[in-house]
C-alpha cells in the first residue's frame, strides 16, 4: 500500500471517529437514555472491528513467525555482504583466507539479532548479529 492511500485511510478514519465522538456528545446532552444506548452500540461494534482485525493480522503472518523474528536483509554495492544473522570465520576479497580454529558461537537470547539489516556501498559487510573471525579485505588472513 503507498504512503498517499495509507495517509487517506489514516485521515478518513480519523474523520469517522470525530464525527462519532461528537455525534455521541450531542445525543447524551440532547437525551440521556439515547446516549446511554448509542455508546453501548458503538462500544460493541468497535469490540468487534477489533476482533476482525487481530484474526485479521494473526492470519496474515507467514508460517507462525512473530515480527520479530523474521528478517530483512538489503545489500546495495558492488561486492557488498549482508546476513540475517551472524557472519562468522569468512574471507571476502581477493586472497582473503581464513586459517585456524573456528571462532567460538556467542550466547545471547535467540531474536537478539536485529531484525533488518542495509548494506550499502562497495565491499561493505553487515550482520545483524555477531561479524567475528573474518578476514576482510585484500590479501587479509584471520
Amino acid at each position: 500500500m503507498s504512503a498517499v492511500a495509507r495517509r487517506v485511510i489514516a485521515w478518513s478514519v480519523g474523520a469517522v471517529c470525530l464525527a462519532v465522538v461528537v455525534w455521541l456528545v450531542v445525543a447524551a446532552s440532547l437525551d440521556l437514555q439515547t446516549g446511554d444506548s448509542t455508546a453501548s452500540v458503538v462500544a460493541a461494534v468497535v469490540a468487534v472491528i477489533g476482533l476482525a482485525l487481530s484474526v485479521v493480522t494473526l492470519l496474515r503472518t507467514p508460517g507462525g513467525t512473530t515480527p520479530a523474528t523474521r528478517r530483512s536483509v538489503r545489500v546495495r554495492g558492488r561486492g557488498a555482504v549482508g546476513a540475517g544473522g551472524d557472519v562468522r570465520d569468512n574471507a571476502f576479497g581477493p586472497r582473503a583466507k581464513v586459517t585456524g580454529a573456528p571462532t567460538p558461537a556467542s550466547v545471547r537470547p535467540a531474536g537478539a539479532a536485529s531484525p533488518d539489516v542495509d548494506v550499502r556501498g562497495r565491499g561493505a559487510v553487515g550482520a545483524g548479529g555477531d561479524v567475528a573471525g573474518n578476514a576482510l579485505g585484500e590479501d587479509s588472513e584471520r
